[in-house]
């Protein structure tokens, strides 16, 4: 068995799938199994993955899906066909620098502690071209070096999630951490699923080490169809940062790694946040006995904070 198995999910790639595929074929390193799961495409992806299976017989092996699943489902799926020591996801319409996976898996031998490994990244546009501005430097603690989520978390609501630093697919990552903290997971509901990559890797931060490798060596491509395109447009993202907050928090208190006050004091404020995005939101609407059934909910949560808020909203229009 390969020592490493990667997971490419596609749904509707046809656009994009051979570069990305071609892309783990142009590895250094070379212990690999590649697992495909093809989710019932209403393009030609299918025949485009099976012409590569066709060729590569030994390396890659496609499975497709009855019906439908949807990404998150579809990943998970996947996870339980990838049985190697090591395993990372890659989407489909993404592209990995031929070092990505030699330089990740040395990080992993060298540091046992260290279960999941990332890269630097940098975002591309529909023809491949580097979009500006995209690449992240590295905070200080993260900088080629193991740390842990929990500080982060400790920082409280506002401020753990401020380093962008992690992305679906760069992660290379010990497959026993599946059996020790699960798979992929809805959060608070189903229309967020693309944002349980982040929840994941807090989870994973609560029992390991995370280690970055200061280096640019995936892409990230955003094109019309792309989930950070689609969600910024339909105003999902504050939904989704809503739940991402929540559901860490709830979770790192039920592992007592922080207390109940700050617990309390967090979830609230984090409560109090999405409470007045979907005021504002509702009202653009015209939901007006909407808006005020939520507001009256927020006056209940915190007062004085509602007051304030609204207060200093009408000096403003002054």
């Amino acid at each position: 068995m390969p020592r490493l198995s990667i997971l490419i999910p596609v749904y509707n790639a046809e656009k994009f799938i051979s570069k990305t595929i071609d892309s783990v074929l142009a590895q250094t390193y070379t212990d690999w199994e590649l697992i495909i799961v093809e989710d019932k495409s209403t393009d030609k992806s299918f025949d485009v993955i099976k012409q590569y299976e066709a060729q590569y017989p030994e390396k890659i092996k496609v499975f497709q899906n009855e019906a439908n699943l949807g990404m998150l489902l579809n990943w998970n799926t996947g996870i339980d066909l990838c049985k190697s020591e090591l395993f990372v996801k890659l989407d489909a319409d993404d592209i990995w620098l031929p070092t990505f996976l030699g330089k990740s898996i040395a990080i992993l031998d060298k540091y046992p502690e260290v279960g999941l490994v990332f890269t630097k990244y940098v975002n591309i546009d529909e023809q491949d071209e580097i979009i500006p501005d995209t690449e992240i430097a590295l905070p200080d603690f993260a900088n080629e070096r193991p740390f842990s989520t929990i500080p982060l978390v400790q920082l409280g609501q506002d401020k753990m999630l401020q380093y962008q630093i992690l992305r679906q697919g760069l992660s290379v990552m010990r497959r026993s951490i599946f059996e020790e903290i699960g798979k992929y997971r809805f959060l608070l509901s189903n229309d967020t699923q693309a944002a349980t990559d982040t929840e994941f890797y807090f989870r994973v931060g609560l029992h390991y080490a995370i280690f970055c490798v200061n280096e640019t060596l995936y892409q990230y491509r955003v094109h019309s169809f792309s989930i950070s395109k689609t969600d910024t447009d339909s105003q999902l993202s504050s939904k989704k940062m809503y739940e991402i907050k929540r559901c860490i928090l709830e979770n790192y208190y039920e592992q007592k790694r922080i207390d109940l006050s700050f617990y309390k004091k967090n979830i609230a404020q984090v409560q109090f946040n999405y409470n007045l995005f979907q005021i504002q939101k509702i009202r653009k609407e015209k939901n007006l006995p909407k808006a005020i059934a939520i507001l009256f909910k927020t006056v209940l949560l915190s007062p004085i904070k509602t007051i304030t808020f609204y207060l200093k909203r009408y000096q403003e229009r002054e």
